[in-house]
């Protein structure tokens, strides 16, 4: 920022260095999102590029004082689903370009990571020590590992996640006031390396106390704090996998088996697609490909990936496929190696990769409607016709709409994801592309409110929201963090 400037800014140079504040229409033009079916928001007036925690402490009190509100981002462009959209003039904290890997703890299973640090460069880190992370349904290549824990972004792995918190271990971030503050067993006594000296490993979340400050972060689109690192739970690296596919014309043939696999603990990736989001998944946007996946396949498919773990991990395999195929008789399905021109092993390694720079999800239309809640397995054929009831009165083809069905928690819960591909340059289309009243009606719990969702979570539990605005004016009382998020 050039220092001559007269701009009411200048005085964040107090925060932190000129050479990291950047207003040019370049510089934040990457941090506009790209979805047409939300609001045009304000663009942001600069991009803010702190170097350290101290450094977003300072930029934190001094926005306040100066009244500048401030979204972090730490996942790169594009951004579609709107989480940095803030209603009134904001500072963008770029904190993407925060990319160390501080610590990985084979014994404890628990890596330590900073914002900007994506899936690929997680992998490869993990992989010499054996570990592995679970990820997202192919999330794209610039997606930040810790902007998608703390979303509560339901990974392929559901018999690894025991609360709906995980796989976040402790966070170190910023609260809206400028103080610094550490959750878990990360908050003390004495510093990291004294902790880890004492054989610390940063894994717990819980404390100080009986506190679990964790969840107050979580799904907060940034709206209470700014993260600067977080431990991040790690999984075993599968020795062996022998991944399968089982088919079904409706979802109820499918329904008892992932209910018994899933309670009974065997197996290990695990989800249910249609064979349109089948198709967008596997065909890389190709339109060709796309005809010739989806026609191959039927109504619903489902992957149910068995491992074996160094130890004995060929019996494993044997014992947990013999046990697998004896649930999948009972409900009257079948294990497969492929399906139509689906294989399971190429499934497998689609889902559990990053996919490229924009999301597959976007690749065969130029964009895509994705509707996201959670609800119970056993509901999705009343949510599949509601969706079908809407795409006809709306005009649209109601078997062209994908659907993602992702047991979490053990298949406690399951996250339901519609997805409706559309080219956004056409006028007519993206106006049709609403739909979450039924839903919601209909006991949709939109626990990540994006767009037309956002009021329609809270209408139906408004104590929540009220306790939402008591904590913001707990944590963020100047309101300097990601305003009018959640009406707060």
């Amino acid at each position: 920022m050039n220092s001559e400037m007269k701009n009411p800014y200048q005085p964040l140079e107090e925060a932190i260095s000129a050479d990291r504040l950047e207003t040019s229409s370049e510089a934040v033009a990457s941090f506009q999102t790209s979805n047409p079916l939300l609001p045009v928001c304000s663009t942001p007036v600069l991009a803010a590029r702190p170097s350290n925690a101290p450094e977003v402490q300072a930029l934190v009190k001094r926005s306040r004082e100066l009244g500048l509100h401030l979204v972090p981002v730490s996942s790169s462009a594009p951004h579609e689903k709107g989480g940095i959209n803030c209603a009134a003039d904001y500072a963008v904290v770029d904190l993407s370009g925060w990319k160390k890997i501080h610590s990985i703890d084979r014994r404890n299973r628990v890596c330590m990571v900073d914002p900007g640090v994506t899936y690929g460069e997680l992998l490869d880190a993990l992989a010499p020590h054996g570990l592995t992370v679970s990820l997202p349904l192919a999330p794209r290549r610039g997606k930040s590992v810790l902007a998608a824990a703390l979303d509560r972004e339901p990974t392929t792995w559901p018999n690894k996640q025991w609360d709906a918190g995980d796989p976040i271990g402790c966070l170190e971030f910023v609260f809206g006031t400028g103080d610094l503050f550490r959750t878990g067993a990360a908050g003390g006594p004495g510093s990291i390396e004294a902790q880890r000296a004492g054989g610390g490993a940063q894994k717990a979340p819980l404390g100080p106390s009986q506190t679990d400050f964790h969840r107050v972060l979580q799904g907060a689109q940034g709206a209470m704090g700014i993260v600067t690192w977080g431990t991040l739970r790690v999984e075993l690296r599968p020795s062996v996998q022998r991944p399968f596919l089982l088919a079904a014309d409706d979802l109820p043939s499918l329904t008892p088996f992932v209910y018994q696999t899933q309670r009974s603990g065997l197996g290990e990736h695990s989800f249910i697609l249609n064979r349109t989001a089948a198709a967008m998944l596997m065909s890389s946007g190709e339109p060709g490909a796309f005809e010739k996946i989806r026609r191959s396949l039927p109504a619903f498919i489902c992957l149910q990936n068995i491992a074996g773990f160094e130890r004995r991990a060929e019996a494993r395999l044997d014992y947990q496929q013999k046990d697998i195929m004896e649930i999948a008789a009972r409900a009257g399905v079948e294990l497969a190696e492929s399906i139509g021109e689906v294989a399971a092993a190429d499934l497998l390694a689609t889902a559990t990769r990053p996919c490229g720079e924009a999301d597959w999800r976007s690749a065969l239309a130029g964009h895509c409607l994705r509707i996201f809640f959670l609800s119970a397995l056993d509901r999705a054929p009343q949510y599949v016709k509601i969706m079908e009831g809407l795409a006809a009165r709306r005009g649209l083809a109601g078997d062209r709409l994908g659907l993602y069905l992702q047991p979490v928690v053990q298949n406690h819960g399951c996250h339901f994801e519609f997805m409706a591909p559309f080219d956004p340059n056409d006028p007519g289309q993206v106006s049709r592309m609403r739909a979450v009243a039924e839903l919601s009606r209909a006991g949709a719990f939109f626990s990540r409110p994006y767009g037309a969702a956002d009021p329609a979570a809270f209408a139906h539990n408004p104590m929540n929201h009220a306790i939402l605005k008591k904590i913001k004016n707990i944590f963020d009382p100047g309101r300097t963090l990601n305003p009018g998020k959640f009406g707060l």
